[in-house]
């Protein structure tokens, strides 16, 4: 209903609308000029003027001219309201928070994506499979990970694309594999 993360996938609904991106890293900046061929004006919140993109990213964010950059913002809360004849409520806004002085500001917008950083799901393993030094599942063999008989597919692995039709396409993949290394150890057996 109007918050996402995912500028590709959701981007599209906000043609010609105020958008906000929230983080201050290579994923915002490339979320925030993607979302400028759709939206109206793009406003990148982050909680300080230390940006970790690259410079190329963060350069090309500071050019465009649909973008504008807070820094020194947090989200202290959504705001919403729900639209006549409809059953749930759609963003509205952001309140924006500084955190150097406490002084808020509202501002308008009809969606928001959030850009914070991906961090894989894979600490439950415990080491049980073999990761990267960022917690990325390391597949062998197409998508059998280093413990025969178990695969992974998707944001546990994909550091790349991080879309749900690339994650989709992987489960597949990995269906596949799981099915073809069952039937070789039923031929084993």
């Amino acid at each position: 209903r109007g918050i996402s993360t995912c500028a590709t996938c959701d981007g599209a609904f906000f043609k010609d609308e105020d958008v906000v991106v929230v983080g201050g890293g290579d994923a915002a900046m490339e979320e925030a000029v993607f979302l400028t061929r759709y939206a109206r004006k793009v406003t990148l919140i982050h909680r300080s003027d230390t940006f970790r993109a690259s410079k190329i990213e963060y350069q090309r964010a500071v050019d465009h001219p649909k973008i504008e950059i807070k820094p020194f913002r947090t989200v202290k809360k959504w705001t919403s309201a729900t639209k006549e004849g409809a059953f749930l409520p759609e963003l509205t806004g952001v309140v924006l928070e500084d955190p150097r002085d406490g002084s808020v500001e509202e501002l308008d917008c009809s969606g928001a994506f959030i850009a914070i950083g991906h961090k894989p799901i894979t600490a439950f393993l415990d080491g049980q499979v073999t990761t990267d030094e960022e917690g990325y599942i390391v597949n062998q063999e197409h998508t059998m990970t280093s413990v025969p008989g178990v695969f992974a597919a998707g944001d546990v692995v994909d550091k790349r694309y991080r879309q749900a039709i690339t994650a989709a396409a992987m489960g597949c993949q990995a269906a596949i594999d799981a099915e073809r290394w069952l039937q070789e150890q039923e031929a084993h057996a």
